[in-house]
């Protein structure tokens, strides 16, 4: 994987593209002791029919979306599609067998000024589909079910909680996935402190009840999936319905297949969740992964 970095000036619309290796962002940029910046990351997939970039337009009304919640300028389409042309063109130009592999844009606010103006930041680089990748899609994962600390829908009364936006303030997630590796999981799964079922800390979470395909409703507080959303435009092709529920963890623990879904991982089986062994559909898993990667 080429070591490829390109920064954006969102505020003039340009980008350069420089070395990911070299020092770049300075710690006075807000998103490096804040957080405060938004992010996304696409699978591109290359095959005989050409490149495809899965759910790109979800991922950037998502973007828009987030830097709405965050008060940032709006992400300008035709430069941010110029910087993701700019990094498969130097991915693909190091490496041309390459099938498959992840681009994660981001914009932060940029840093504090004394003048009060608003200059953000944005970069963008290639993300490899490694070998953790691959095992989960193939062998799927645990998880353990963690209290996300909060009520469910209580980002209608709470906004400022930016329960939905994508940002980089990702300490949270980033610790549950650690608490679940210290308890023998794989993965964390959060649930409201009322007891509905969320998402993971990188993934959305679908399960099966015979011919429906169930998924948390994303205004319980949960980020709205792309990856997620791609498999239900799908679900008829499947003999399948779709439908947006409010969850509880015996509904995960009997269902007849669940799945953690996401940009980069595509779709794995859950297996096993609080030490309880998953029903795990293989074939659907199988199906899941075409039509992700198919975009």
């Amino acid at each position: 994987m080429t070591d490829t970095l390109i920064l954006v000036d969102p505020t003039s619309s340009t980008f350069e593209i420089t070395d990911l290796t070299a020092p770049q962002l300075p710690v006075t940029d807000l998103s490096a002791h804040r957080g405060d910046g938004i992010f996304e990351t696409v699978l591109v997939s290359r095959g005989s029919a050409g490149t495809t970039i899965v759910s790109r337009e979800r991922h950037f009304q998502r973007f828009c979306a987030s830097a709405s919640a965050l008060s940032l300028p709006e992400p300008d389409p035709h430069l941010w599609d110029r910087v993701i042309a700019a990094v498969i063109a130097e991915v693909t130009a190091a490496d041309p067998s390459i099938t498959e592999f992840g681009i994660r844009y981001a914009m932060s606010r940029g840093e504090q000024r004394t003048d009060g103006e608003l200059r953000p930041r944005g970069w963008a680089f290639p993300v490899p589909v490694d070998e953790h990748i691959l095992a989960a899609r193939a062998q799927g994962v645990s998880a353990v079910s963690l209290d996300r600390g909060f009520d469910a829908y209580i980002g209608s009364k709470a906004p400022w909680l930016l329960i939905g936006a994508k940002t980089l303030s990702y300490a949270v997630n980033q610790a549950a996935g650690r608490y679940a590796g210290e308890h023998g999981a794989d993965e964390a799964l959060f649930v409201s402190h009322d007891g509905v079922v969320l998402e993971g800390p990188t993934a959305n979470l679908i399960i099966r009840r015979g011919e429906l395909l169930l998924t948390p409703d994303p205004e319980a507080g949960l980020l709205s999936g792309t990856t997620q959303r791609l498999i239900f435009d799908h679900a008829a092709e499947l003999g399948l319905r779709a439908e947006y529920a409010d969850l509880g963890l015996e509904d995960v623990k009997t269902a007849d297949g669940a799945w953690y879904v996401s940009s980069m991982r595509t779709a794995v089986a859950l297996r096993e969740l609080d030490g309880n062994t998953l029903a795990v559909d293989e074939t659907l898993t199988k199906r899941f992964q075409e039509i992700i990667r198919a975009g």
